[in-house]
């Protein structure tokens, strides 16, 4: 497995380039399917969220995978080529194995322990193997991914703290809005309204939703004792409720001053949609409003020791995927020195019965039984001992060495093309303080090298 993920997020660009990147469930596709096809990568899964969009893939070639996704993703930015490495952060391997855990578990999330991006992810897998552009390795990585944010949710307090953007944006709202007995609008109906919608309720709150599909508005108010309004009646529906929460990320505003208009408006505005669904001028009409900007502007206040905790723990199941990621490592070596005792026999079983003239059946079986004995009984401690060796954190290639010794160069071995990538992608990343290897971002180094060359 050479995993490559190239990542454009809430850290390394601004909201208006997010939100030309993102991508719907058809772009998504549409992208992995064209990589996938691209030479070089064999597999390939894409992440869009409001915070990120991230591409992942199974390459035997660094920069070829790499080039692969910088064009499309450029020309979606709207950006020159060499404008890219100052956009993003590029993970190869072991850095891409905790990226990728500690996104799933929500530390690289805008609100820190947020847990909806394990349904995002979720739903990112489910596309990529139902379109058949993931495989066994973006599997793996994903199907390990998930179990580690279910652990962290479930075992540490960031998880406990059921935190999302939208109690972040009630954090903000604190002493403006009080839930208990307030009509809130929730436009939209996909995973965010429907967190938006039950949380609020929940609250006390008289929730009603649209939708531009009312079938769906329907039963997400009956599930929250609501109305559904359609989306025609939106401009009166916000006018008649004190709060309005928005996360459809259509593109161009629902709301705006000219949608109010001189008569009642909301108190409250939150919007979480990307791109956004309100336009900021609705504060020249006195309504307060909190959106992803204003969110990011505040920054996050978790607490430091909770995120500590939750580091360690994926730190451990780094550590323990990529043990058993080397130990697997060398699973084509041992079939093919397997494969080489097997052929030994064989041929030393076929040249026996020429000097000798033929065996009888059962004694040739027995025969051949018995070398075949001999032969798993030299090989079996070495085959042991080098997974056993392969799953330490060791820069000896302990499989290269069985090659060598029994000069199985020759052999049909699957193996990967390390030297394509640049050095510091090989060697093993530092230990941050916080436990985990550090994220290896490569920018300048190579980003920039691709699209000078």
């Amino acid at each position: 497995m050479t995993l490559l993920a190239i990542s454009i997020n809430h850290r390394t660009a601004g909201l208006d380039l997010l939100a030309r990147t993102s991508m719907d469930h058809d772009a998504s596709r549409e992208l992995a399917h064209s990589l996938v096809g691209a030479a070089h990568v064999s597999e390939a899964l894409v992440l869009s969220t409001c915070n990120r969009t991230e591409v992942y893939l199974d390459t035997n070639k660094f920069h070829a995978g790499l080039e692969a996704v910088a064009q499309p993703l450029a020309a979606r930015a709207g950006v020159d080529r060499a404008a890219l490495p100052d956009l993003c952060r590029v993970y190869y391997d072991e850095a891409a194995v905790t990226h990728c855990f500690g996104l799933v578990a929500g530390l690289d999330s805008l609100v820190v322990g947020e847990n909806q991006i394990l349904g995002q992810v979720r739903e990112a897998l489910s596309s990529a193997q139902e379109e058949a552009t993931s495989g066994p390795a973006l599997n793996q990585l994903f199907q390990t991914a998930l179990r580690v944010g279910k652990r962290v949710q479930s075992e540490t307090s960031i998880g406990a703290a059921g935190r999302s953007v939208l109690t972040a944006a009630l954090t903000q709202l604190e002493g403006e809005f009080e839930p208990v007995g307030s009509s809130v609008l929730v436009v939209g109906a996909g995973a965010m309204a429907g967190v938006a919608a039950r949380s609020l309720a929940a609250k006390g709150a008289h929730v009603d939703c649209a939708n531009r599909t009312l079938a769906k508005a329907e039963r997400l108010a009956t599930e929250v004792g609501g109305v559904a309004v359609p989306m025609e009646q939106l401009a009166q529906a916000v006018a008649g409720h004190d709060v309005v929460v928005t996360c459809t990320g259509a593109s161009g505003s629902l709301v705006s001053a000219e949608t109010l208009g001189d008569g009642p408006a909301p108190r409250v505005i939150i919007d979480l949609a990307l791109p956004p669904d309100v336009s900021d001028d609705v504060v020249d009409r006195g309504v307060r409003l909190v959106n992803l900007a204003s969110l990011r502007e505040a920054g996050d206040r978790t607490d430091e020791v909770d995120v500590e905790a939750a580091r360690r723990l994926v730190g451990s199941e780094v550590t323990a995927f990529l043990a058993r990621q080397r130990a697997q490592a060398v699973t084509p070596t041992v079939v093919a020195l397997r494969r080489m005792a097997t052929g030994v026999v064989d041929s030393e079983m076929s040249r026996l019965e020429r000097r000798v003239g033929g065996f009888d059946e059962c004694v040739a079986k027995e025969v051949h039984n018995a070398l075949n004995r001999v032969a798993e009984k030299l090989i079996h401690s070495p085959t042991v001992r080098v997974r056993e060796f392969a799953g330490d954190d060791s820069p000896v290639d302990y499989a290269a060495a069985l090659r060598a010794l029994f000069a199985l160069e020759g052999q049909n071995v699957a193996l990967s093309d390390p030297d394509d990538c640049p050095p510091e992608a090989r060697r093993a990343v530092s230990e941050s303080p916080e436990g985990i290897p550090g994220s290896l971002a490569v920018r300048s180094a190579d980003l920039q090298e691709e699209a000078t060359a």
